[in-house]
């Protein structure tokens, strides 16, 4: 018997040695011609699209740049799953130099000692708390060491249509509610969607006023119920992950009773109905949607998608009316085992640290956010040139992303290209800016906490007992990861 599990384990470890080595020989490469004499710092990121063409012309004016002058080249190269062949090429010994991840990777990766800490460069160029909002700086912290930095941070909002809204100004003062202005409480967002529904001639909904949904439609972001209703993912004193506390309970419940209110059956329906997120039938371009919760990239997917839609921003509804966010961001680190970090450090401080900058697009003919902006003026939108921009909040000025400086210049407040940059802004200041916690296991305790959602959205579940019930799988992996902790000679959490 101690044979066979020998054997099985080597069997195990066999297998997970060869994605790493299968990483490191056909793994993330360029074919772009790199100048002589340059230090190449290796750059994985998930970006594509309008994302990646401006990071990778920040990181081409960088090496025309600053780069040129310190023996740098960085090279960007978009890769899938850039969080697992990241921590699989770290494991095979051939990291990259720099990676964009997400914070919920940061504990996790920490804990296995595949992150540099960041602490004495950072503190040494001037970026640390006192420069970088908590809610973003506090989450590329772990166990009081800094492992990531910000780089196009987010707030969530409610994004609603004006028009749509108008269009039902009769009905909603009746309720009692004004046209004029979105839902500031979740009782107000269910008693504006009583109002704001259509139905075709068979009785199914063709437009609602919001949607919760089901994980991955417009639901996206389905656990965050319980800090609309004013809760927290962790006990204050314990850190520990809980989801049983009251406010949980009634954040789930609000979903219970909306679901009740309209139906599950019909509103499973309406949701089969909808097209893609991001394309043009959208259902918030197409008119089928009055509200949504979204982050500020959402902007520019109206400019792209419904350019005639007036529409307006605001906090998203609460129990209580008081502005609670929820708050994530894109992050750099540099990876144990990084060839460069020294050197991938320099363009992180580059980007923090670097005079304002005028980004080329490299186009023949002015492009929106490289030569030129748009800006509101009393004669309508006047076309500008693009004002320089310190390189972290130009990347995020054309992310359409709030920053995540605490003192953002006045240029890109004025000039940025959403309209509703102010409230995400001023969100993700608020005392009540919420973002996931730092546990090493937390993307397992969202399994189950989405496997608790899916049963309380399909109505087969009591809120509360099944809440209960999640909690206690959460405490049962809470003591799997403190023993893995512990052998390790570390802490959970």
């Amino acid at each position: 018997m101690r044979r066979v599990k020998q054997i099985v384990k080597i069997a195990v470890g066999g297998l997970l040695l060869l994605p790493a080595l299968g990483l490191i020989a056909f793994g993330p490469r360029t074919s772009r011609h790199v100048p002589p004499g340059r230090v190449v710092v290796t750059y994985w990121e998930k970006w594509t699209d309008f994302e990646g063409e401006a990071m990778k012309r920040l990181c081409k004016l960088f090496n025309d740049t600053a780069g040129t002058e310190q023996g740098i080249y960085v090279d960007y190269i978009v890769t899938t799953q850039v969080d697992l062949k990241t921590l699989v090429a770290t494991s095979g010994g051939d990291a990259p130099d720099l990676a964009g991840l997400w914070p919920q990777n940061i504990s996790s990766f920490a804990a296995k000692n595949a992150l540099q800490p960041l602490d004495a460069r950072a503190t040494k160029a001037g970026i640390d708390g006192t420069k970088i909002i908590p809610v973003y700086y506090n989450q590329c912290r772990y166990h009081d060491q800094l492992y990531a930095v910000p780089l196009t941070p987010w707030s969530l909002a409610l994004y609603y249509n004006k028009g749509l809204l108008g269009q039902f100004r009769e009905e909603l003062a009746r309720a009692g509610y004004g046209a004029d202005r979105p839902p500031r409480t979740l009782d107000e967002l269910l008693g504006y969607c009583k109002v704001l529904q259509r139905r075709d001639a068979r009785g199914d909904y063709e437009m609602m006023g919001f949607l919760p949904s089901v994980p991955e439609m417009v639901g996206w972001y389905w656990n965050t119920w319980g800090l609309w209703a004013g809760g927290t993912f962790t006990d204050p004193q314990t850190h520990l992950a809980r989801v049983d506390t009251p406010e949980f309970i009634r954040g789930y419940e609000w979903v219970h009773d909306f679901l009740r209110m309209f139906g599950q059956r019909e509103v499973l329906r309406f949701e089969a109905s909808l097209a893609n997120f991001n394309s043009p039938d959208n259902p918030f371009m197409k008119g089928k949607l009055v509200m949504a919760q979204q982050g500020p990239w959402f902007a520019n997917m109206i400019r792209e998608y419904g350019p005639d839609i007036e529409y307006g921003v605001a906090p998203f509804p609460t129990a209580d009316g008081s502005e609670i966010s929820y708050c994530g961001q894109d992050v750099l680190v540099i990876p144990n085992g990084a060839h460069h970090p020294e050197q991938a450090w320099a363009f992180i401080e580059w980007l923090y640290t670097s005079a304002p900058v005028v980004v080329p697009s490299g186009q023949s003919e002015p492009t929106f956010g490289y030569e030129y902006c748009l800006v509101n003026t009393p004669q309508g939108r006047e076309r500008r040139a693009m004002p320089p921009l310190r390189p972290i909040e130009w990347i995020c000025w054309n992310h359409y992303k709030n920053g995540p400086l605490i003192d953002p210049s006045p240029a890109f407040l004025e000039t940025h290209p959403n309209p509703g940059i102010a409230i995400h802004e001023r969100l993700a200041r608020s005392p009540l800016a919420r973002a996931d916690p730092p546990l090493p296991n937390w993307f397992a305790i969202l399994d189950e906490f989405m496997a608790a959602y899916r049963d309380i959205w399909a109505g087969t579940a009591d809120v509360r007992g099944r809440l209960q019930a999640c909690q206690q799988r959460i405490d049962a992996l809470v003591e799997i990861a403190t023993r893995e902790q512990e052998r390790y000679g570390d802490r959970y959490p």
